[in-house]
Parts: structure tokens; sequence; C-alpha cells
């Protein structure tokens, strides 16, 4: 479905309250948004639509707290957040940082063969082993990482 545009941008045709552009998209399979417009009173039965229909947008426009499709939130935006007692201010868990263990490793680059070229290399300190603690259950979790066989170590 092609939609062509004119050199103004086109205006959304969803909410009323926005003011529409001198012109808008012309999508071919469908009609325009047509906005509501007063009509001319010309007899009794006009006039009492006319009156209606302004009635209508002004209590709309001064009642109606939806704009852009956009609802108020419930309570009138003054709701708060319970404070938790029993949330924990300081960590649980601890690390033991004279605990843990590092090791230098050395890798290579590859050459146009695949194999290790000894000319291009990078080193890296690679955290081994880390020890926690935890306050509350009084207890330790290790975690290591273990021999991968990738790098060599630098002594």
């Amino acid at each position: 479905m092609p939609i062509y545009f004119s050199d103004v941008a086109p205006t959304c045709p969803t909410s009323s309250d926005s003011p529409t552009g001198p012109r808008q998209a012309y999508v071919f399979t469908h009609k325009l948004f047509a906005r509501t417009t007063i009509p001319a009173a010309t007899d009794l039965k006009s006039a009492l639509l006319a009156a209606n229909t302004a009635r209508s947008i002004v209590s709309s426009t001064v009642n109606n707290t939806v704009k852009n499709n956009v609802y108020p939130a419930k309570g009138g935006g003054k709701m708060s957040i319970g404070k938790d007692k029993f949330k924990n201010t300081t960590a649980r868990w601890v690390e033991q940082k004279d605990k843990r263990v590092k090791k230098k490793y050395k890798y290579y680059g590859k050459d146009d063969q695949g194999n290790d070229d000894k000319k291009t290399y990078v080193m890296t300190e690679r955290i081994e082993r880390m020890v926690w603690y935890d306050k509350a259950w009084k207890s330790y979790m290790i975690w290591e990482y273990g021999d991968k066989g990738e790098g060599d170590p630098v002594k």
C-alpha cells in the first residue's frame, strides 16, 4: 500500500487535540481522518446538532484527562513504595582478596600456516581462583578457572 507525503510532515490522525497540517499523507485505500467540526446552523435540527457538537468538543477538552492516548496513573500519581525494613544494606558475600590467585599467560598469534608465531604475542594476567565468604550462613564459595589448555604460563 503506497503512502505519499507532501513537503510538510504528516500529523497523527489518532488524537483530536493536535493540530492538523496544511496537507496530510494520502493513502489510496483509506479515507482521510475527518476531524469534528461544528456544522453551520440553518434550521432547528442543524442548530441542535451544532450545539451538541460544540458541547462534546468543550466537555472533551475540559473534562478528558487522556491526551494523545496516554492515560493518567491511578491514584493521581501520588503513589509511593513502602520501605522494606528487611532489606540488606550491606553485602552478604565478601571476597577474601588475600586468597585470590592470579597467573600470567602468553598467547601467540598465528602465522600463514596456522602455527604459533613466536614473534607476535600478548601477555595477560588471569584470575585463577577466588574465594567468597557469606556472612549470614558463615560459608565459603570457591571459584576456580581450571586448566583449559590455553596460553603458555609465564614464570
